[in-house]
């Protein structure tokens, strides 16, 4: 046996993701059903807003909320995650998480319900401007 730092090519990959499908479908594990959904907030036709993120089995992952700077502070973040949590709820998932970092970012999930799942202190080269996770059940 060897060991090398090379590139695994992507049929070496593929089949080795074949077979962690393989080892879920042996353990009883559903198909994923990974979906993207997304909202656009527009204003004279131009994007002010977006929320994005993909389903995967009762879970979602959060993995876009932005809004342009001069309507931040106004609702508008709030409101495409509603928006987006509702949606979630409907189709029957469970649970949502997410990842922020900085120092406004947190307190903004914080006021909405989410906990936080995991701190990495000082991830950023700024001290206090953590990368944090965040879950909330729907």
């Amino acid at each position: 046996m060897t060991f090398s730092d090379r590139e695994i090519t992507p049929e070496e990959l593929q089949e080795i993701y074949r077979d962690f499908e393989s080892i879920e479908k042996r353990d009883g594990v559903p198909d994923a059903n990974i979906r993207r959904l997304q909202y656009i907030a527009e204003e004279n036709g131009e994007v002010v807003g977006f929320v994005s993120g993909l389903t995967n089995h009762r879970w979602f992952y959060l993995s876009d909320l932005w809004v342009q700077e001069g309507y931040r502070g106004k609702g508008l973040g709030s409101r495409l995650l509603v928006r987006m949590e509702n949606q979630l709820r409907a189709m029957g998932i469970e649970h949502i998480y997410t990842w922020t970092s900085g120092f406004s970012n947190p307190h903004f999930y914080e006021k909405r319900g989410y906990s936080v799942f995991t701190v990495f202190e000082d991830f950023f080269e700024i001290h206090g401007y953590h990368h944090i996770g965040y879950r909330k059940d729907l």
